[in-house]
């Protein structure tokens, strides 16, 4: 059973890599994945892009917020398939940016399986 929680993990946190590499241009500083039974929890820290960087910086943080609410719908579309496949069945998230305003920002996504 751990070889087996091990190997998703390690998968959830590839696919992790892969959406915020499409999105940002370049993989994540960090990526924390923790399995337990039902839930899945994942901690993202590097997840905005030099532009999004800058207008934080810049005090245009709200920018960044509308940017990201049209960015979400489009990530979903492009990796919701490859998510349930990699998770191995359908799951209800919610996710949060953590610290937005500040350097150590992090996403944490949290995901419950669905069972069947």
């Amino acid at each position: 059973m751990q070889a087996e929680t091990l190997e998703m993990q390690e998968k959830i946190r590839k696919l992790a890599v892969k959406i915020i590499k499409h999105y940002r241009g370049k993989g994540p500083d960090n990526v924390k994945v923790k399995v337990e039974n039902e839930l899945i929890t994942i901690h993202i820290k590097g997840i905005l892009s030099n532009l999004s960087e800058i207008l934080v910086k810049e005090g245009a943080a709200e920018k960044v917020v509308d940017y990201w609410s049209v960015m979400k719908p489009y990530l979903e579309k492009e990796f919701l398939d490859e998510a349930v496949e990699v998770i191995g069945c359908k799951f209800d998230y919610s996710w949060e940016i953590c610290d937005f305003e500040k350097e150590n920002r992090t996403i944490t996504i949290l995901i419950k399986k669905l069972v069947t």
